[in-house]
């Protein structure tokens, strides 16, 4: 019986490992957006890093968005110096905000559905 107990009262050696699993597959089905997006230029626009830094892929849309529309409202890319990156980051950067779109209404629909199941529970 002492054996038993013994065992019952040790920690199990997989529960680091197991919690850290279950927070990065909490963490992945938390968000859907997309890490990054490219152009078959190469050009990459790290999306993870802007929502990091947004706090959210909603706050990333509305940063993104507000960057794209101060190029514009500057005249956009005729007035840069170099043209041609201008254009290309821009155009990444339209790709990034068309993928939070579809991340952010994904999220509010999946946010709604959850609403409409706690209710229909109650």
């Amino acid at each position: 019986m002492k054996a038993i107990l013994g065992r019952v009262n040790r920690p199990p050696v997989l529960a680091p490992g197991m919690f850290a699993a279950l927070l990065l597959a909490g963490n992945a089905a938390e968000c859907a957006c997309p890490e990054y997006v490219s152009l078959p230029s190469g050009t990459v626009f790290n999306i993870a890093a802007l929502i990091r830094d947004a706090g959210s892929p909603d706050g990333a849309l509305r940063k993104a968005r507000s960057a794209v529309a101060q190029v514009s409202a500057h005249g956009g890319c005729p007035q840069s110096e170099e043209l041609a990156v201008c254009e290309e980051t821009l155009a990444v950067a339209r790709k990034a905000i068309v993928a939070l779109e579809a991340c952010v209404s994904s999220d509010s629909l999946s946010e709604s559905l959850r609403k409409k199941e706690r209710a229909a529970v109650k």
